[in-house]
């Protein structure tokens, strides 16, 4: 890691605090093996450094351009991906995607006891997706048709029988989902990278074929979320909220996030 030069004798210091003055011009690392290791330790040093240039060449472009954006950021992909592309499996027991995908409200209206929601305001359970409970041997252990009809006519995508809701499943190191992300992924990796064209709608599948895009997606979500504003504030809460839409593993992202700050001395 670059240190910043010294301002010379008599020179007015810097009143922006370190953690938010600017990395490294063009050129030079921001991100480096030492500090993915601090992030997430369950990977080679020669899987980090595999991965370390495209995660500096997306750094910039997406504005993680500061040591405290760039600390947040690096916590909280350790935490949801370990820096591994993954996508959503969708190979669920009936019991599991009912308190997956079931009940109004999430996860937590699920009585597992029961293996039905909690009861609704009219006194019945809050189911929001009956049919699976209804046509549960259709969706139990069906990837396809489950994504399907749970991501039916929502985030861009058409009705179940497209299979859209499956063709456009969460993919890469933070889960892009749905068919309007992938179009907006692409609109904005083609305007970043105009030399290498992409049309994420067409070509799902890249984003785990190819480890530059499961990563260059990751950096497109944290920017089309603005959590920069929020890594600036240093808030881990509000950070973790946009990321994962929650609290989970929240004491397992401030770890990362104070083993990433050591190393960059903020």
């Amino acid at each position: 890691m670059a240190r910043l030069r010294r301002s010379p004798p008599g020179a007015p210091r810097s009143r922006v605090p370190r953690s938010q003055q600017p990395l490294p011009q063009t050129g030079q690392a921001a991100v480096t093996v030492a500090l993915l290791r601090a992030a997430d330790a369950s990977n080679s040093d020669a899987y980090y450094a595999g991965i370390v240039d495209a995660l500096n060449d997306y750094a910039r472009p997406y504005e993680v351009d500061t040591p405290l954006r760039l600390a947040h950021f690096l916590a909280q992909i350790g935490h949801e991906s370990g820096f591994r592309a993954f996508e959503e499996n969708g190979n669920y027991s009936a019991p599991r995607m009912r308190e997956i995908f079931g009940c109004r409200g999430g996860r937590a209206q699920y009585d597992r006891t029961g293996d039905e929601c909690r009861l609704g305001q009219d006194g019945q359970p809050a189911r929001l997706r009956p049919k699976l409970w209804l046509e549960a041997d259709s969706y139990a252990g069906n990837p396809e048709r489950l994504l399907a009809y749970v991501y039916a006519n929502r985030l861009g995508n058409s009705d179940e029988a497209s299979l859209d809701g499956y063709r456009y499943r969460g993919r890469g190191l933070i889960q892009l989902t749905g068919k309007s992300n992938y179009a907006a992924f692409s609109e904005a990796h083609n305007a970043r990278t105009s030399t290498d064209p992409r049309d994420f709608v067409a070509q799902p599948e890249l984003l785990m074929s190819e480890l530059k895009y499961a990563i260059e997606s990751a950096f497109y979500y944290w920017h089309a979320r603005t959590v920069n504003a929020l890594a600036d504030l240093d808030d881990l809460k509000q950070v973790t909220r946009a990321v994962n839409g929650g609290l989970n593993g929240l004491e397992d992202r401030g770890a990362r996030l104070a083993s990433i700050k050591k190393v960059l001395g903020i």
